[in-house]
């Protein structure tokens, strides 16, 4: 047992000396949709309709947008690193990323196809993540995957006016905090020697008020310098 310890403990130390760090920054822009559901499985826009009557369909038009940087390390373990500011076909990164999201969206209720209420879903997070990728790549084009976890806080305001809202209007302020996750993927271009362009898609799992959860999906386009 004590020579295959030192025998592992040989190879790690090996690896690590072999392997070699760099440092990079980021900044992304994104723009997609927002799913919003009131429990684990019911979506809003099914509960509206439920709760509005036979015949009730609800339709919406939403806009999530979002603005984030980062800062994180790239580690290219063993012998792949060929020469500075330049990579074999795999790596690794890890970042701690900043940002923000909006999400603006127009509901309307519909019964019989007459309109009978409007409905308008905001929020505003703001939020930190710790992300690891996997980069591969093949070339100048590098893909990757990636998972994150952190916190974000939100705030939510619901409107509704219309013939199902007692006194014809009605409105609510939540607090949506919570610990959130992310699935990235997308495709890096190695522009130069310090500059990689990136188009990537990513979902964050977000919480909402009373067990529900918010999906946010977005399609981003940023940019990482090596520093």
């Amino acid at each position: 047992m004590k020579k295959i310890l030192v025998l592992a403990t040989v190879i790690v130390t090996a690896g690590a000396a072999n392997a070699q760090t760099g440092y990079y920054v980021s900044a992304k822009l994104g723009a997609g949709d927002t799913t919003t559901y009131v429990d684990h499985n019911d979506k809003l826009g099914d509960v509206l309709a439920e709760n509005c009557g036979i015949g009730c369909k609800y339709g919406d038009s939403g806009l999530l947008w979002e603005a984030s940087v980062a800062a994180g390390l790239d580690w290219t373990p063993g012998e792949m690193y060929v020469e500075k500011n330049q990579y074999d076909w795999f790596h690794l990164r890890l970042e701690a990323e900043f940002g923000y999201n909006n999400y603006r969206e127009d509901g309307k209720l519909r019964q019989n196809y007459v309109v009978t209420d409007k409905i308008k879903l905001k929020y505003d997070r703001f939020f930190m993540l710790v992300n690891g990728y996997a980069d591969f790549r093949i070339a100048d084009v590098v893909p990757y995957v990636g998972l994150g976890m952190g916190y974000s806080v939100g705030k939510e305001e619901i409107k509704m006016k219309g013939a199902h809202v007692e006194s014809g209007k009605a409105s609510n302020h939540i607090d949506d905090d919570g610990i959130i996750y992310a699935v990235h993927f997308g495709v890096g271009y190695k522009y130069s020697d310090i500059t990689t362009l990136d188009l990537g898609a990513r979902r964050i799992y977000a919480p909402a008020e009373d067990g529900g959860r918010y999906i946010l999906d977005t399609i981003r386009l940023g940019a990482r310098f090596r520093i």
